[in-house]
């Protein structure tokens, strides 16, 4: 397929294969979309983007990984702003969710992290929280609240994060999975029950992305890509 040529994407119609993807820039006002992002999606849709995944929201308040991190609930005017620049080049705009768990840090938050197991996270080498049926709830309604969100402000769907920075590739690896209850016994039961969520929420209309980490280069335990999901 050319660059240039339409792309279909679940029920819509991107103006070309070019996608854009989601990635910190810092740019936020707090930890809201700012002026500066409609500026910088704006620039890259008229530039040929067909697609363009804002950069990743918060799903929840326990999760502050950088200083300027979006969080869902306070993105709904910028997600709008985003849509509303980027609507005059046809680009597809969706929003990019996810948690990153054990993977985040206290330095902004000054409370615990959570992640499914007491691993350390390799670069802090802080111990998170293990996270109890309740928060892993909590976790859950939190993609699907910020999902709903994102579709109402205008995006053409989301895009759930369980990438390399993500409490959902935690809860796949058996790096960082230890657990012996359902969470643990069938690693993949929290992603299956978030992806099934947000689907029923934001209805077959509208686009539902997944990003995934097929490669953890730790084959002892880790995500390989023959049993990647």
């Amino acid at each position: 397929m050319a660059l240039t040529g339409q792309l279909k994407i679940g029920p819509v119609y991107a103006p070309s294969a070019v996608v854009f993807g989601p990635h910190e820039t810092n740019l936020g006002r707090g930890r809201a979309i700012s002026e500066r992002h409609v500026a910088y999606y704006a620039r890259r849709a008229a530039g040929g983007a067909g697609v363009i995944v804002i950069e990743e929201a918060s799903v929840h308040e326990s999760d502050w990984p950088y200083e300027r991190a979006p969080l869902a609930s306070n993105c709904v005017s910028g997600w709008q702003d985003v849509v509303a620049a980027c609507e005059p080049h046809g680009t597809v705009v969706l929003a990019a969710l996810g948690h990153a768990g054990g993977q985040g840090t206290s330095h902004w938050s000054q409370r615990e992290l959570w992640a499914p197991g007491p691993v350390p996270e390799v670069n802090t080498r802080e111990v998170p929280k293990v996270m109890e049926d309740r928060d892993i709830e909590a976790v859950m309604d939190g993609f699907v609240r910020a999902a709903r969100i994102a579709t109402d402000a205008g995006c053409a769907g989301v895009e759930i994060n369980a990438g390399q920075y993500s409490l959902a590739r935690q809860f796949l690896s058996g790096l960082t999975n230890t657990r012996g209850d359902q969470w643990g016994t069938d690693r993949s039961n929290f992603l299956r029950k978030v992806i099934t969520a947000v689907r029923g929420s934001i209805g077959p209309e509208r686009v539902l992305a997944l990003r995934l980490s097929c490669d953890e280069l730790a084959p002892w335990a880790g995500i390989t890509p023959e049993i990647a999901p």
